[in-house]
């Protein structure tokens, strides 16, 4: 879209949201894919969810739908879900089990690690090893399947990830497995969804249920208030109990081929064991955390995959956008590889604090979209509650730079 993207970069006023188009215009969607949603690492699932040979997941998103399949040997694989005769989608299902990749258009089928094994009445002189399935990256983090539709241009995802890492190792989410998920549709560009994720701005007044567990939002929100003072003196206390213990505060965001990764722990509310409704455990202890310390560990995988872990649980979630004006909200709640469920933990405790704040977030994030796609709308300015939404806007629009 050339001139009108140069445009729209060099006529915003930093500090303040989006212009109209970057929100709503189809050939800007494009360029994002293009410039770099396509490469970047997004995570597609957990390993626990494909165990065994042959099981399959598909993501269905930026533009694509990809089969990522565990094969005979173990190895996982991320195939363009597109038969390489005349383009029919593969699988269907959105999770599986199969012997072999099999269109049932013509009949062409193909090896787990997308090889062509057969076809039928084509010419002599064609190569079967120049039609094997499309590829995409794969990468593992702790058990969590990360992809790339363009690894040749992806950033390299050791690096990183390397200064986060000691934030999520006392999870050991490779031991994890996936209790229960759930996927939100929003009518909505995906930046609006992560520009809300970003900021607790709203919190007080959209997610009643999030503030009482989480007592950083009221001494933001209320600075002077008796009480961030008494947060204050908690979170004094809490971090010299657990210094040198565990790693605290942030890590700060580190860019590694224009993809953004960051961690960080911080308190939860005096109390408050996990994020449930009674402040009470949800499932047994995670990995190698010895007891139960009041803590949340937060952070990010690029712009649109988001980790948040308490002593026994955590949460996956992932943006895919869907269009220019949809995006997709997947969760997915892990818990030790050995808990049972009605044993160890409940399904519904467990989903009650996130699966009520995104229902919340859902009705929000639309609202916002309403408003944006009217002739009413002109960018507005973020408040000092929004700096890491401001932050996200800022790097965005260096990656839609024209000289890129």
């Amino acid at each position: 879209m050339g001139d009108s993207l140069e445009r729209l970069v060099r006529e915003h006023r930093p500090g303040f949201s989006l212009g109209q188009d970057f929100y709503r215009a189809a050939p800007v969607y494009q360029e994002e894919l293009r410039r770099f949603l396509g490469r970047h690492w997004i995570a597609a699932g957990h390993a626990s969810e494909i165990p065994e040979r042959g099981d399959y997941l598909l993501f269905d998103g930026l533009d694509a739908s990809v089969i990522v399949v565990r094969a005979a040997d173990g190895a996982i694989h991320a195939l363009h879900n597109v038969c390489r005769h005349r383009g029919a989608r593969l699988c269907e299902e959105a999770q599986g089990r199969l012997s072999m990749i099999t269109c049932r258009y013509h009949g062409w089928s193909y090896r787990l690690n997308g090889e062509l094994a057969a076809w039928r009445h084509m010419p002599d002189g064609l190569d079967k090893g120049e039609h094997a399935l499309r590829r995409c990256g794969v990468a593992l983090f702790e058990g969590i399947i990360f992809i790339s539709l363009e690894p040749e241009h992806a950033p390299d995802p050791a690096a990183m990830l390397r200064h986060a890492a000691p934030f999520w190792s006392r999870f050991d989410f490779a031991r994890c497995k996936v209790a229960t998920q759930r996927s939100w549709r929003l009518a909505a560009n995906w930046k609006l969804a992560v520009e809300n994720t970003l900021e607790c701005y709203h919190c007080m007044s959209g997610h009643p249920e999030y503030t009482a567990a989480n007592a950083f939002v009221k001494a933001d929100e209320l600075p002077a208030s008796a009480d961030a003072a008494k947060f204050a003196a908690y979170r004094a206390t809490w971090e010299a109990g657990l210094e040198g213990r565990i790693p605290l505060g942030r890590s700060g965001i580190v860019e590694t081929g224009g993809q953004p990764c960051r961690a960080g722990t911080f308190p939860l509310a005096p109390g408050q064991a996990t994020g449930s409704q009674d402040g009470k455990p949800l499932a047994p202890l995670l990995g190698t955390v010895a007891a139960f310390d009041e803590s949340v560990t937060t952070g990010c995988v690029g712009f649109l995959t988001y980790l948040a872990a308490m002593c026994d649980h955590a949460l996956l979630v992932t943006y895919v956008p869907r269009s220019a004006d949809e995006t997709l909200v997947v969760m997915k709640w892990l818990v030790r590889g050995d808990a049972r469920e009605g044993v160890d933990y409940d399904v519904d405790r467990l989903r009650w604090l996130w699966e009520t704040t995104t229902e919340q977030d859902k009705r929000l994030v639309e609202l916002n979209a309403a408003g944006v796609a009217t002739r009413g709308y002109v960018p507005g300015p973020y408040s000092t509650l929004e700096a890491m939404t401001a932050d996200f806007v800022e790097r965005y629009l260096k990656l839609m730079a024209p000289s890129r």
